[in-house]
């Protein structure tokens, strides 16, 4: 059967599945994740897959209700564990995008939920050739560039489409040898959705004059995918990001001796690195485009919570955070404090001095603090004002300067926890040790230590 042949190469040839790796199925309960589920169902024993489904109700219709119990009863006669939640897309989550857009974020964004909680490696969603193609055409009539053309990916992360190469027939084929029925989602026939107008006007009338359409777009799009991939390989060398939790960091020398015809490709090519789920606007682009020929400091906001900022010679996406309140915790010593604003735990406590003490770390310190076990240090951020002088310094200096100085970006210098003592400020993760606090080789260290949460 073909669609079991099309599953096996697809898990055996390119997945590195290991025996016992769980796959979640998006399943709707309509004709194609029924086949999908089905078909895993019957190789799971060969492929040495554990298999569950999930099934996510907007509540867009009368009978959606009915639909997620369909859903649930098909995957019960399976002997899959189907979960069930429902999740209504309210007006202001819609966005500009409209209404069909703001569910499939919201589905992802359960599914990808719903894969944490049950331990599974890989989500399986039911695209097939003829989804392929109707979202070449979509992205042809919206005048997209590579990234659009290239469609519907076989794997994106923890997401797969095992059914990509398959016909729709061919799905309808399998199930008639299956013991499942499948439900009509009444959306899928809502002329409103350009979807359903390319899906049931435009591509009858292009297949009339080309049977073989479906197979050229999604060769088409395999085309494009392969050309993206080389050309993200080529600009991935050139520019070297350095990527990090909620952000990505690049030379900016680099980004600027880029082609121009280049230069907003890159940029949501390290969109992309930093995990931005959409692309910044065309307008956010060209604005960080602008700053970039000036020559002056960046500011670009990208919307939805990132932004491109300069640090001396880097050029940084980063996640924006709403400021970090004023917080400030009394630690009696030796003990620890949780800081519920940063998620970390400080440890303080004595010991021996090491060397190891003479070293800069960013999650610990030796100080030469003169407290008694049971006396009190403090912890908080930073505040208007504060001062500091660092080691080996001769004066004291204004400590957002030196955080500006040792290039902490803008949106940590808040989230940084002092060490102080009697209202002096003795360590700052990452950026200083006191000259008042010095260690010496011949005496015990107060030790101040940050742990995760």
């Amino acid at each position: 059967m073909k669609l079991f042949d099309s599953l096996l190469r697809f898990f055996e040839e390119d997945l590195d599945v290991v025996t016992g790796d769980r796959v979640l199925v998006a399943f709707s309960g309509g004709l194609d994740s029924t086949a999908l589920l089905w078909g895993l169902h019957e190789l799971s024993s060969r492929l040495g897959i554990e298999l569950e489904a999930a099934h996510l109700d907007h509540g867009l219709d009368p009978g959606s209700a009915d639909r997620a119990a369909a859903a649930a009863e098909a995957a019960a006669r399976l002997g899959v564990r189907c979960h069930v939640e429902r999740r209504e897309v309210g007006r202001s989550g819609r966005g500009h995008h409209g209404l069909e857009a703001a569910a499939r974020r919201e589905r992802y964004r359960y599914l990808e939920d719903q894969r944490e909680r049950v331990g599974a490696r890989w989500i399986a969603t039911a695209h097939h050739r003829d989804d392929q193609a109707e979202t070449v055409l979509l992205r042809m009539l919206f005048g997209s560039g590579l990234d659009g053309l290239a469609a519907i990916q076989p794997r994106r992360g923890h997401l797969i489409r095992p059914l990509l190469s398959v016909p729709r027939t061919e799905l309808r084929t399998a199930l008639a040898c299956s013991p499942l029925g499948w439900v009509e989602d009444p959306t899928n026939r809502n002329p409103a959705m350009a979807r359903n107008r390319v899906r049931h006007a435009l591509l009858p009338r292009l297949r009339s004059e080309s049977p073989d359409l479906d197979k050229r777009l999604a060769g088409l799009a395999a085309n494009t995918l392969a050309l993206r991939q080389a050309l993200d390989a080529r600009l991935l060398r050139h520019l070297e990001p350095r990527p990090a939790q909620d952000s990505v960091t690049i030379r900016r020398k680099d980004l600027v001796a880029l082609p121009h015809s280049l230069r907003l490709y890159a940029l949501r090519l390290l969109g992309r690195q930093a995990g931005i789920a959409y692309p910044p606007t065309k307008g956010a682009q060209l604005e960080l485009l602008r700053q970039l020929d000036s020559g002056g400091e960046i500011g670009c906001d990208c919307g939805r919570g990132w932004r491109w900022r300069s640090t001396r010679n880097d050029l940084r996406l980063v996640r924006t955070r709403p400021r970090t309140p004023d917080f400030t915790y009394t630690v009696n010593v030796p003990g620890s404090v949780e800081l519920e604003e940063l998620a970390l735990r400080i440890r303080v406590s004595f010991s021996r001095v090491s060397p190891w003490m003479f070293r800069s770390s960013p999650n610990r310190a030796g100080l030469a603090l003169p407290i008694q076990p049971g006396d009190q240090v403090t912890i908080r951020n930073r505040r208007a004002g504060d001062r500091i002088q660092p080691l080996g310094w001769e004066r004291d200096c204004r400590v957002k300067q030196l955080l500006i100085n040792r290039h902490v970006p803008r949106e940590q210098r808040d989230r940084l926890p002092f060490l102080c003592y009697e209202g002096a400020i003795a360590w700052i993760p990452g950026v200083a040790v006191s000259e008042h606090f010095r260690l010496s080789s011949n005496r015990d260290a107060f030790v101040v230590e940050i742990e995760p949460q």
